[in-house]
C-alpha cells in the first residue's frame, strides 16, 4: 500500500465532505468552549479535548509542563502561575504499519484563554457558547479553540472519503500561550530529548491555526512584559503637598512610553517585514495596582505592562532601554521615587518565517485551490508561539486559522463558514503535503 495520486479527492469533494461534518465541527467547538482553560487552569479544556481525540483514535500522549527542564532556554519565560502537573495534550495520526510514509504535519495550537471581563457585559455567559447566524460566541472560540477544531474536521472529512494521511499528523494542544509560551517550548523540549513517543524528525512541517483571518503569517514582532513597582510617600490628604504620589508618577512613565513606541515606530527603524504596517510595535498598560486608602496619598503603584519590539532584536537588550527610559524618567520626576522593574511571563523574541518553503507553498496552494485567490501574507503585531519552532528548530512554521471577532475582548467570536473554508485548506494540504492511503478503521 502506497501513497497514490489516483486517491487524491477534488476541492469539490474536500468541501461537501467538510459541510458534511457543519454539525460535528460545532458541538466539538462548543464543548471545547463549554471547558473554562483560563491561563494556569487549563486541565477541563485538556480533557475535553483528550476525549474528543481519543474518539477518533488517534494515538494521545500528555506531556507536563515542568520548567525546571526548560528554564535554561533562551525561549524560557519566568513563569506566571505553579506548573501544578499541567499539560500538554500531542496525540498522533499514525499510518499503517509497514507502508511507506508520506510528508507529515505538526498542527499545534493552545487551550489556555485569557480572562472574560465581567460576565455582565457579554450578551450571553462566556463559557456557555451560542451560535447566532455564521458566528459562534464564546471565549476562546476565536483564540484559538475554533483552529484547533478545523484540524480534527479536516481530518476526519478525509476519513468519510475513505482516506487518511501516508504521514505522521500530530496534533499539539498546549498551555501557557497567553502568557509565557513554555507550553510549546515543553513540547520542542520533549521532542527534541527523547521524553516523548514521538520525535522531532516525525514532523516537516508545522501549522499553527490561529485565528488570523486565513492569512499566512510571514513575521511576527517580539514581546516582553514587565511589572514597574513604584514607591512614593504616603500621607493624609490634608496634607499631601508633603506626599508623593506613585499613582500620578505611573502615569506620567506611561505617557513616556508613548513617546518611546513613536520613536520605534519611526519608519527609518522598522524592520523589514513591517514596512508597510501601519502601527506595529505597541506598549500597553494591561493592569494597574496601587493605592490603600481615599483619604490618603497613596504608598504604591504597580503597572503592568506589555512592550513590542521588531525580530532581530534581542529581548533582554529591548527589556533594558525601556527599564532604562523608565528610570530616567522617574529620576526626573522626584529623585525620592522608588522605582522596581521585575519581568515575568513573555519574553519572547520576534521572528520571520520562510514562507517560499515547499511546505508553506503547498500550504498556500491549498489555500488558493479552496479560495480561488492567494493567501495574504500578514506581519503580525502580535506574538505566537511559531517562534518556538522559527527560532529553535529546522522545521518551516507558519500560522494560519480562521476568521475570528473580538478575540480578547467581549463577546469572542468565531466564523463557522470560515472554519470551513480553513478545514478543507487544511485537508487539501494532508492530501497534497503527506499524501493519502485508503482509509482503515
Amino acid at each position: 500500500m502506497t501513497p497514490s495520486t489516483a486517491l487524491t479527492p477534488s476541492t469539490e469533494a474536500l468541501a461537501q465532505a467538510v459541510d458534511a461534518l457543519h454539525d460535528t465541527m460545532v458541538s466539538q467547538l462548543s464543548a471545547l468552549v463549554a471547558a473554562p482553560s483560563p491561563s494556569g487552569a487549563e486541565q477541563p479544556a485538556a480533557a475535553m479535548l483528550e476525549a474528543q481525540m481519543q474518539a477518533l483514535g488517534l494515538d494521545c500522549e500528555r506531556i507536563l509542563l515542568d520548567s525546571r527542564l526548560i528554564q535554561d532556554s533562551p525561549l524560557f519565560s519566568c513563569p506566571c502561575d505553579p506548573d501544578n502537573g499541567r499539560y500538554n495534550l500531542l496525540a498522533r495520526h499514525l499510518p499503517p504499519a509497514g507502508t511507506p510514509r508520506g510528508r507529515s504535519v505538526l498542527f499545534n495550537g493552545h487551550l489556555d484563554v485569557v480572562p472574560t471581563g465581567p460576565d455582565s457585559l457579554w450578551h450571553s455567559p462566556p463559557f456557555q457558547p451560542r451560535v447566532e447566524g455564521d458566528w459562534l460566541y464564546g471565549r476562546g472560540a476565536g483564540d484559538m479553540k475554533g483552529g484547533l477544531i478545523c484540524t480534527l474536521i479536516a481530518l476526519q472529512a478525509l476519513r468519510s472519503l475513505g482516506l487518511q494521511p501516508a504521514g505522521v499528523v500530530g496534533f499539539n494542544a498546549v498551555l501557557d500561550e497567553e502568557n509565557t509560551g513554555n507550553g510549546t517550548l515543553s513540547t520542542v523540549h520533549a521532542l527534541q530529548n527523547t521524553l516523548a513517543r514521538a520525535r522531532l524528525t516525525d514532523f516537516d512541517a508545522v501549522i499553527i491555526p490561529e485565528p488570523f483571518g486565513e492569512t499566512l503569517m510571514a513575521a511576527q514582532v517580539g514581546v516582553s512584559w514587565l511589572f514597574v513597582t513604584l514607591t512614593g510617600r504616603p500621607a493624609h490628604v490634608a496634607y499631601m503637598g508633603s506626599g508623593l504620589n506613585p499613582i500620578e508618577a505611573g502615569m506620567a512613565l506611561v505617557a513616556e512610553l508613548k513617546v518611546m513606541e513613536a520613536e520605534w515606530n519611526a519608519p527609518e527603524r522598522r524592520h523589514p517585514a513591517f514596512a508597510d504596517v501601519a502601527h506595529p510595535l505597541n506598549f500597553n498598560l494591561g493592569t494597574i495596582e496601587g493605592g490603600e486608602w481615599n483619604s490618603s496619598v497613596p504608598c504604591t503603584c504597580t503597572l503592568g505592562l506589555r512592550c513590542s519590539y521588531f525580530p532581530g532584536v534581542d529581548s533582554d537588550a529591548a527589556l533594558a532601554d525601556i527599564s532604562q527610559r523608565l528610570r530616567a524618567k522617574a529620576q526626573a520626576l522626584n529623585p525620592a521615587l522608588q522605582v522596581e522593574i521585575s519581568a515575568r511571563g513573555h519574553r519572547s523574541p520576534g521572528c520571520v518565517y520562510d514562507l517560499d518553503h515547499p511546505a508553506m507553498q503547498t500550504l498556500a496552494q491549498a489555500h488558493t485551490q479552496v479560495n480561488g485567490q492567494a493567501p495574504t501574507r500578514l506581519a503580525c503585531t502580535a506574538t505566537t508561539d511559531g517562534r518556538h519552532f522559527s527560532l529553535a528548530t529546522d522545521l518551516p512554521v507558519t500560522n494560519y486559522g480562521p476568521v475570528a471577532r473580538h478575540i480578547h475582548g467581549i463577546d469572542e467570536s468565531v466564523s463557522l463558514s470560515s472554519m470551513k473554508r480553513v478545514s478543507q485548506t487544511l485537508a487539501r494540504f494532508m492530501v497534497d503535503w503527506c499524501g493519502v492511503l485508503p482509509w482503515q478503521a
